[in-house]
């Protein structure tokens, strides 16, 4: 009796670690699983117990893109994240089933560090956006409110070399004046300031806000830095700048920091 109340009690519990895990995860888990036991069946090994021999050259396996079983040809190498992501599916089955994973294990641990050395992908380096490109981004803002401000955003972050965090942290004060002096109004950057405050209606406060849906008026909501990165990403493309590249890697290339490149 006793050890079928504890075979129930281990039945609960597992249930209650499988509800906690999310469907989707479960499912990538168990494709995980059924993976590296046909694997292990190619090779003519078992999946259980496990054996961290085995699973470092599975995993090395995984990387090198010749594909892990021999019907699979010229298959690509799975990223560093999908190869530590299938480790962790591993040590998730291997639980269920009542065994214990050491992935600081030397033949593990040795194999993911030198997958990563080989394959991990370098960061990219973020393209600084020149004045012709800042020019066409202003170009494609239309002048409702949402784009007076966005316009400011651009000059303004571009003429000062600001972060983003920079950028969305200014706030106007009661003394400040205003002390035009720049070049072609579309282009200038106070001039830009000014129309957005004064359409605005900000005189005190954070100075870049958020704008209602139809655009028409502002909130007293500071902006997000993430709508600055957004902003760049969006008039980059609108611009059409580096259209000889593919979508991706033009949205790779520039971020918040292009402003200050």
């Amino acid at each position: 009796a006793g050890s079928g109340t504890l075979d129930r009690l281990v039945d609960t519990a597992r249930d209650y670690a499988r509800a906690a895990a999310s469907e989707n995860t479960l499912k990538a888990y168990a494709k995980d699983w059924a993976n590296f036991a046909r694997w292990c069946r190619m090779k003519g090994a078992e999946p259980l117990p496990p054996s961290p021999e085995m699973i470092g050259l599975y995993l090395a396996d995984l990387a090198s893109g010749s594909g892990p079983f021999p019907t699979q040809s010229a298959s690509r190498p799975l990223s560093v994240s999908t190869i530590e992501r299938r480790l962790s599916g591993l040590a998730w089955n291997y639980a269920q089933r009542g065994f214990a994973l050491d992935r600081k294990n030397r033949h593990i641990a040795t194999v993911l560090a030198g997958i990563k050395r080989r394959h991990a992908r370098p960061p990219v380096q973020k393209e600084a956006i020149l004045a012709e490109d800042i020019l066409a981004m202003v170009a494609t803002l239309p002048y409702d409110l949402r784009g007076l401000r966005d316009r400011a955003i651009l000059l303004l972050g571009y003429a000062g070399g600001l972060r983003r965090s920079e950028i969305v942290s200014l706030d106007v004060h009661k003394a400040d004046t205003p002390d035009s002096g720049g070049s072609k109004d579309q282009t200038c950057p106070v001039h830009a300031l000014e129309q957005w405050l004064h359409f605005a209606k900000i005189d005190f406060g954070p100075i870049f806000v958020g704008t209602s849906r139809d655009g028409k008026r502002a909130s007293e909501t500071r902006l997000n830095d993430k709508h600055v990165a957004r902003l760049i990403k969006r008039t980059v493309l609108d611009a059409g700048i580096r259209s000889d590249l593919p979508e991706k890697d033009r949205l790779a290339l520039f971020s918040g920091h292009s402003l200050r490149a």
